[in-house]
């Protein structure tokens, strides 16, 4: 699964990994693409089995807006009914304060690296 617009600001490309998926997410999501951001995550989400983990690998990220997060959240919330464990790479100070301005710690669980959010190991 891959993005289709190849000059837009928010992209995406997936790869399966032992026991998942990884979902690396590059540009922007913000209120004008936001819809295209709910596909990536329907599409995330339809393609990884029960029992796996997925990982949204947004370390190449430039902002995330509020809205997004809350569709994120969701996904984390509707994939964990299925057994499936969501986790977020974020190295973006400015997304982590939004995600800790929006009340999210503890839906999104956000790691600084992919070997952290596949390990789940989040450092002291």
């Amino acid at each position: 699964m891959e993005s289709n617009r190849k000059n837009h600001e928010l992209q995406w490309t997936a790869r399966p990994t032992p026991g998942g998926l990884i979902v690396q997410v590059s540009g922007q999501v913000d209120a004008h693409n936001e819809s295209d951001w709910q596909r990536m995550l329907d599409e995330s989400g339809v393609a990884v089995p029960e029992g796996s983990l997925l990982v949204f690998d947004c370390g190449s990220l430039d902002f995330m807006s509020c809205g997004a997060l809350v569709a994120l959240a969701k996904q984390a919330v509707d994939s964990r009914q299925r057994g499936v464990t969501v986790r977020l790479v974020i190295t973006q100070p400015s997304i982590r304060r939004i995600i800790t301005e929006c009340g999210m710690d503890d839906a999104v669980s956000a790691h600084p690296d992919l070997n952290s959010a596949l390990n789940g190991h989040l450092p002291p």
